[in-house]
């Protein structure tokens, strides 16, 4: 009823009016118009400078897809009143101006409701322009273009396309990484410099694998030129405190040292050691006898103690009645120096990724009320009340609740009852809000709970030990102090460490809540 028939004429086919075409001509050109004046409309109440953009994107490109199918050769009725020629060559310049207007449409819509940033959704966007359509479109390009190649080179079309196919595959993702920075810039133009730090930080980051392998090649230079057997570093971690990080030579002296000599002994006084002067050689007093081994402090450039160097001496190499001779102390000295180095940059490192990955829920959320205050409208402000998880007190009432795990007021009036998360799982805990808040933090401490495979002396470890042990299991803190042999001052830090991480998980877990 609308089309109907079709005219042919040698290149450009075309169809016929219907009964009904011109009634549908106007519909589609009314639509056009509000659609027009609703996203006029919407750009005049839009309030930041990013709305207003992303709403002129709209403005300028909604139109791609009339453009692009709208029977406009129809009008002309049975005959065509120009040469084919420049419909032709109209027709090719309208698709290559559609793509682009397609594209920014796709854009400007797909920001809309998401809780990430502007720039993410561009990078996002971009790179699925690349590994997609360019690479889709360039093989097809390529496989059009091969069989004319077929009667040139005299090799048969599907070899040649074959070959072609597997060329792209390889040059396509060389192309892509050769002109990725240069869309970067586009899409980061006012952080071209921190995206680029960014980018590069994996190749200039010096991680605890590389710490391993740099003391063990420093242990092999210093036993290789002192013509020691065995070396060993000892740092902080394990059940202990203290545990082996990196040894050279033979491990079972290492182990008979340790049998003989508790690191939980023996490392407490090389701490209480002074601190060797910076520009003087080691003196005899700097290195603490221990059976077959001297040990040599390691402390930062600000004096915290790091480990400690052991190193293991042929009775001949040893001079002066016992004393290490001054060639000996001036080599460990050199090498005991690089040492500290990178064990304190791994461990401001460390530091640096552990407080990123706290970030993580906070940022997240930040993401979410950028979003949310771009869609809410000015009668909605007044009712809007700052989600428990943002309220600057949400830690303390993390603790409180925790405090009163088993009962108390500070768990049955908490405020966390008010969490989506706590709200959910009312009907499966019999309608008690208690419970329901008891679940919500023993899911949050268990979301904690670190791989099998980490170290168990890493920081992960320690922090969900002190939940489980003090929340979960009710243990004094006495108790679990000495089980993990610290001190009760040094317990309190790190209880509030790994209270600050259940506050993190339970900000995640109701911000998972509300994107489903």
């Amino acid at each position: 009823m609308v089309v109907q028939g079709g005219v042919n004429s040698s290149i450009v086919s075309q169809f016929t009016a219907g009964p009904l075409f011109w009634a549908y001509a106007v519909f589609f050109v009314g639509s056009i118009g509000v659609m027009f004046q609703a996203v006029l409309s919407a750009r005049r109440h839009a309030l930041t400078p990013a709305l207003r953009r992303r709403m002129t994107y709209l403005i300028v490109t909604f139109a791609g897809p009339g453009l692009a199918t709208f029977p406009y050769l129809v009008i002309a009725g049975g005959y065509l009143p120009f040469p084919e020629e420049p419909i032709l060559l109209l027709a090719s310049m309208v698709s290559f101006g559609v793509m682009p207007m397609i594209t920014v449409m796709t854009y400007s819509v797909g920001l809309q409701e998401m809780n990430i940033p502007d720039r993410l959704v561009k990078h996002d966007f971009v790179r699925w322009l690349l590994y997609g359509p360019m690479v889709g479109v360039t093989i097809i390009l390529c496989i059009q273009t091969v069989p004319w190649f077929e009667y040139v080179i005299g090799i048969p079309g599907d070899t040649l396309i074959v070959f072609a196919v597997m060329i792209m595959t390889v040059f396509m993702p060389m192309l892509i990484t050769r002109i990725r920075p240069y869309l970067d810039a586009l899409v980061y133009r006012q952080d071209q410099a921190e995206i680029r730090y960014l980018r590069n930080l994996p190749r200039s980051t010096f991680t605890r694998t590389d710490l391993r392998q740099l003391l063990e090649n420093t242990l092999i230079a210093v036993c290789g030129a002192l013509r020691a057997e065995t070396g060993f570093v000892v740092g902080p971690g394990g059940k202990e405190g203290y545990t082996v990080k990196a040894l050279c030579g033979l491990r079972r002296d290492v182990k008979q040292f340790v049998a003989d000599y508790p690191l939980q002994n023996v490392m407490p006084q090389v701490a209480q050691m002074h601190q060797r002067a910076m520009d003087t050689l080691p003196s005899q007093d700097d290195f603490l006898q221990r059976g077959p081994f001297r040990l040599l402090p390691l402390r930062s450039p600000d004096g915290i103690f790091l480990g400690a160097l052991g190193i293991a001496y042929e009775p001949g190499l040893v001079h002066e009645q016992g004393a290490l001779s001054a060639d000996s102390r001036r080599l460990i000295d050199v090498l005991a120096r690089q040492m500290e180095m990178a064990l304190t940059t791994v461990e401001m490192q460390q530091r640096i990724f552990d407080t990123l990955r706290n970030l993580g829920p906070e940022m997240q959320s930040l993401h979410h009320l950028t979003s949310q205050f771009e869609q809410v409208a000015a009668q909605d402000l007044e009712h809007h009340e700052t989600p428990v998880q943002l309220q600057p007190q949400f830690p303390q009432m993390v603790k409180d609740a925790l405090t009163h795990y088993w009962g108390g007021p500070k768990l049955s009036d908490s405020p966390l009852l008010g969490l989506r998360s706590v709200r959910r799982l009312l009907q499966e805990q019999g309608g008690s809000p208690t419970r329901a808040l008891q679940g919500v933090l023993r899911q949050a401490i268990t979301n904690l709970r670190p791989d099998e495979q980490l170290d168990p002396s890493a920081q992960e470890w320690l922090l969900y030990t002190i939940l489980e042990q003090r929340y979960l299991q009710g243990k004094r803190i006495r108790e679990i102090a000495d089980h993990l042999a610290m001190s009760e001052s040094e317990f309190y830090r790190k209880q509030r460490v790994a209270i600050d991480a259940v506050a993190r998980q339970l900000a995640l877990m109701e911000d998972s809540e509300l994107i489903a």
